[in-house]
């Protein structure tokens, strides 16, 4: 760090500081609860999409690791397959959050269950959420943080993580989601360019990208490009990708995009409407598969040609930067790591204390509370979601590896995964089901991957589909055991939320019931036929860019156009899909009124 790089990381820091304090002064007298945890639903489809993809990024040199260990199949292994899934479906799904007008998620267990086992669940999960769940994850982006920030500064974790996270605290502090939101798409660009700027300057340095392809080629095989999985006939460590974890991946995406812990769930209730919160999921696909990894593959590539195979760390990124990247430019790159980072964090916080102001404070301390009194809970507690995470950064995560990066993104929550999708698509499900699967899904990843010793082997050694099978096939035993075993929620309860959501599946009985007349059935079904053809039109266009980024890269031209042209004939009908069925859901939205008689 030369004196010019200094000056552009303080000037970031400075500059952020500023931004929080002149956008609570402009927002003064419009704060209020709605505002911080929904951003007064008023965001619209672009600032959806980047605001997704900011949170969920920043993470540059756990990328370039991931591709020297496992090339295109360490992306696949780390998300691509799960996410050409979940992202396409998260557009149908947004739409069933938006039209429900919940400010949290958590809201959910009450309209969907009703009854005051639902309401205790709501507000106990908001609070174990925010101090466990997401102060977890939270624990994994500031070690991230700090592993990446360190090797630069030289400064200790702590000096690290009290100048950026408590910038970026003190512009969550002051205005909430709406200002987390729009910060996210100043970071999202920051980010890039620095992304940008480093691949330009690592492959020039390298001989250019001919030079560095037929140099990977020559270090790790053809098959090491192998642009789709699984990967056959080369070794890619924890990152590998066989068959019956592909089908694993596979499934993770289709139950886990409809779950209610995300992040992304809150931009879609944010949105100004079903279709802003829709296109922002399209959006956030592209974005999140192909243009944010673009730059960063580069990187990878480069850093399988220069370094030696085998290294275990994840330093390659750091030792890039010190090698090529002179004065002011290693600012610049630094202030993209950490505008990457502080939009995660930033998200992740805001998202737990919205949670805990609406699902406990709002619904069980004092439901008559002022939205000043709000504001200032929403605050409080989004100092104690930050003291949470940063304790357990220290006492659970000594260095992230590849084991650690594989939970946080795949294991964590597979034990709750059937929840996900049952919760919308079968009326049978109660709370109590809900209540196991959500009691028992950290604890118990966190036993299965990483194991107890002698008295129980670490699943993070073995094939994905090993510990996917275990944790999901227990935790469908017993959330179907424990459903079946206690009452079914009330019929007016599953009615009201049947009426108000639309959700698709097996509701026949509470459809009966709810009186819906030959019109309005035959309307539902047509509505379910166009969002399966326009999830399946997103699922072929995003596995579609996937594979021709892959492709591309592996100089296989003949599969890069297939997928070209595939990506661009599913895009086209994805976003016609998407946009042209507004009308059918707004007039199906016009009759769903409950008849008199069912009322």
């Amino acid at each position: 760090m030369r004196g010019l790089d200094w000056a552009v990381v303080g000037a970031y820091a400075a500059a952020s500081a500023l931004f929080a304090v002149w956008f609570a002064r402009r927002r003064r007298g419009a704060h209020s609860g709605e505002e911080y945890m929904v951003a007064g639903r008023r965001l619209p489809w672009w600032i959806v999409g980047i605001a997704d993809v900011a949170t969920a990024d920043g993470a540059d040199a756990f990328f370039v690791f991931t591709f020297f260990v496992g090339g295109f199949m360490g992306f696949h292994r780390l998300f691509w397959i799960t996410s050409a899934v979940a992202f396409p479906l998260g557009v149908l799904w947004a739409r069933y959050w938006r039209r429900l007008r919940l400010a949290t998620p958590g809201q959910l267990y009450e309209e969907r269950y009703g009854g005051r086992a639902a309401a205790g669940f709501r507000g106990v999960s908001a609070v174990y959420g925010a101090l466990v769940n997401t102060s977890i994850v939270l624990a994994y982006v500031l070690k991230g943080f700090a592993q990446i920030m360190k090797p630069f500064l030289g400064w200790p974790d702590d000096l690290i993580l009290l100048v950026f996270c408590g910038t970026t605290l003190l512009y969550t502090l002051l205005s909430g989601l709406l200002a987390v939101a729009y910060t996210d798409v100043v970071q999202f660009a920051l980010m890039m360019v620095g992304r940008v700027v480093l691949a330009v300057l690592v492959v020039s340095a390298a001989g250019g990208m001919t030079a560095v392809l037929d140099r990977v080629e020559t270090v790790r095989g053809a098959a090491f490009l192998q642009p789709y999985p699984p990967g056959v006939g080369a070794v890619y460590g924890k990152f590998a990708v066989d068959g019956l974890s592909l089908a694993a991946l596979v499934l993770a995406g289709l139950m886990g995009v409809a779950g209610t812990q995300s992040a992304t769930v809150q931009k879609s209730l944010a949105a100004r409407d079903e279709l802003h919160a829709a296109g922002g999921q399209i959006l956030g696909t592209v974005l999140s598969l192909v243009v944010r990894l673009l730059p960063m593959t580069i990187v990878g590539l480069v850093a399988v040609a220069v370094f030696a195979p085998g290294r275990t760390d994840t330093d390659m990124w750091a030792d890039l930067v010190r090698a090529h990247v002179g004065p002011g430019l290693l600012g610049l790159l630094l202030v993209g790591i950490a505008a990457g980072y502080m939009s995660t964090i930033d998200g992740f916080v805001n998202f737990a204390a919205s949670g805990v102001l609406n699902d406990f404070f709002k619904r069980h301390v004092n439901p008559a509370m002022s939205e000043r009194r709000q504001v200032n809970v929403g605050r409080c507690v989004t100092v104690a979601v930050m003291a949470s995470a940063y304790l357990w950064a220290r006492l659970l995560i000594a260095n992230i590896d590849e084991a650690w990066i594989n939970f946080i993104n795949s294991v964590t929550g597979l034990f709750m995964l059937p929840l996900a999708l049952l919760r919308w698509t079968w009326w049978r499900l109660n709370i109590w089901g809900e209540v196991v699967g959500f009691v028992g899904s950290f604890p118990l990843a966190y036993v299965v991957w990483f194991g107890l010793g002698r008295w129980m082997p670490a699943f993070k050694d073995r094939p994905y589909w090993q510990s996917f099978a275990l944790l999901v096939g227990v935790g469908w035993g017993l959330i179907l055991t424990v459903t079946w075993l206690t009452r079914p929620e009330r019929l007016e309860t599953l009615k009201a939320f049947y009426v108000k959501a639309r959700p698709p599946g097996w509701w026949r009985p509470v459809a009966a019931a709810a009186g819906l007349d030959d019109g309005e059935r035959r309307a539902r079904a047509a509505e379910l036929r166009h969002d399966v053809g326009t999830g399946a039109a997103g699922i072929v266009f995003a596995a579609a860019l996937v594979v021709g980024m892959g492709a591309a890269f592996a100089r296989r031209w003949g599969l890069c156009a297939a997928t070209a042209a595939a990506a661009t004939a599913a895009g086209v009908a994805f976003g016609w899909l998407t946009v042209g069925g507004e009308r059918l859901r707004r007039r199906l939205g016009e009759a769903d009124a409950l008849p008199a008689h069912a009322a």
